[in-house]
């Protein structure tokens, strides 16, 4: 099975939750504006880009591993 990555950019407000369904989209999820509010999707495990020590929150470095990682990155 192919491993995406979503990346995040627009406001969680502004993200339809209905593009993550996930019988329909498998992968990990990044937030890239900071937010620690909860985003359904239960096809992977979703993260936020920070510097904070947290369970959640990754790094630039492990962001451009999973990026690399990846067979395919969508940014959204």
């Amino acid at each position: 099975m192919k491993k995406t990555l979503y990346l995040l950019r627009k406001p969680l407000d502004r993200v339809d939750p209905a593009l993550f369904i996930a019988s329909h989209s498998v992968g990990d999820v990044v937030l890239l504006d900071r937010a620690l509010v909860p985003f359904p999707h239960s096809g992977g495990t979703v993260f936020s880009l920070g510097t904070e020590d947290a369970d959640r929150i990754i790094s630039y470095d492990v962001l451009v591993k999973k990026i690399f990682a990846s067979d395919a990155a969508i940014v959204i």
